[in-house]
């Protein structure tokens, strides 16, 4: 597999996301969480209704339904700013579907426009203005009650810009205003988030490897994911130069599998993808640690469907497949709806109940 191809992996960050699981038990799922919203105080009962809005509009988005995704976000935005200015608790709750769009954007592919989405949020929040999101008009001015108020809701603004801005422009292949982006809203640190990540890939893209490498060996890691990737990364810039050797490649390997040892389902995906990126970086490389890891990759995804995704349209791994693996993993992408175009009639008049009685308890 070419550079090119594995620098599209990164960033890879540790981050929690619900399960892969089938499309009934989402939907079931979305409908207890509504019924049981309405004996709670009223800051929880909005908090829970968010919550089923939220996690329907990424069933449509995961579905391939994007208009609706879309529509589904802007109604929970259009029921809170009735009643601006809102309460800052209020204000963020309602600028998180405007920035679920965003994620849709990226999840489709499109790291030009989630970028767009998420810099325009950022600049009308500071400018106090307005800006233009996928054809509507998203007014920033007057959302909260006081200035204090507004300087937090910019602040998450710019942890979004941030965080899921650099995975936007690293998709997007600009790799060079990525690492810019990071470094001018102070997003590099010595940790191996976002920032640093793209930081490191656009050295490599620019030739800079001692550079890029130096970066990686005076990362602060603090948690065991960020070692592994670490390990990704310093193979990553040898192969770039051609100076790998079967040493560093063992040492990322048994790092990564040691990932595979703690099966978090929340970060299963995340897991998957690491584990993809030390295939694909082993390419040439035949010893039985690789072996492992592909047992491994493909035996964790197993329980997930969006693993059971990545894992499928992984050249080298479905190959590796036996043909009974392969028929589960299809079986659990079916059952989740992914990319499917599709929600069974039934379903999705469940879920649409469950999002209208959600909206109803969103006033706060």
């Amino acid at each position: 597999m070419n550079r090119q191809t594995i620098a599209r992996r990164f960033p890879l960050v540790s981050r929690s996301r619900p399960p892969g699981l089938a499309l009934a038990a989402r939907v079931a799922e979305l409908r207890k969480i509504a019924e049981e919203s309405s004996g709670l105080d009223d800051h929880q009962r909005v908090i829970r209704a968010c919550e089923v809005c939220n996690k329907a509009a990424l069933i449509a988005s995961d579905c391939a339904l994007p208009e609706l995704a879309r529509e589904l976000c802007w109604r929970q935005y259009d029921a809170f700013t009735q009643t601006r200015p809102l309460p800052v608790w209020a204000g963020k709750l309602a600028l998180q579907p405007v920035l679920n769009i965003a994620r849709q954007l990226i999840r489709e592919g499109d790291g030009d426009g989630a970028y767009q989405v998420l810099h325009g949020l950022l600049i009308a929040a500071l400018n106090r203005t307005d800006t233009e999101i996928v054809g509507r008009r998203v007014d920033l001015r007057g959302l909260t009650e006081s200035p204090d108020d507004h300087e937090l809701l910019s602040k998450l603004l710019w942890a979004a810009l941030l965080a899921d801005g650099a995975r936007a422009l690293a998709l997007a292949g600009r790799w060079q205003e990525a690492a810019e982006h990071a470094a001018k809203n102070r997003g590099v640190g010595t940790r191996l988030l976002d920032g640093r990540q793209v930081t490191i890939v656009a050295l490599v893209e620019r030739g800079d490897i001692d550079k890029a490498a130096a970066m990686v060996d005076e990362t602060l890691p603090a948690e065991l994911w960020e070692k592994a990737v670490a390990g990704l990364l310093r193979v990553y810039c040898l192969q770039a130069v051609g100076i790998g050797t079967d040493e560093d490649t063992t040492a990322m390997i048994l790092r990564t599998l040691e990932l595979f040892e703690y099966a978090d389902p929340s970060t299963a995906v995340f897991r998957t993808r690491v584990g993809m990126t030390a295939l694909d970086l082993t390419a040439s490389y035949g010893q039985e640690p690789a072996l492992r890891l592909q047992r491994a990759v493909m035996t964790g995804a197993m329980s997930d469907a969006y693993a059971s995704r990545e894992v499928l349209g992984h050249a080298s791994l479905r190959s590796a497949m036996t043909s009974r693996q392969q028929r589960a993993m299809q079986a659990m992408v079916q059952a989740a709806g992914l990319g499917s175009g599709a929600i069974p009639h039934g379903l999705l008049v469940d879920l649409m109940a469950s999002v209208a009685r959600a909206e109803a308890q969103l006033i706060p």
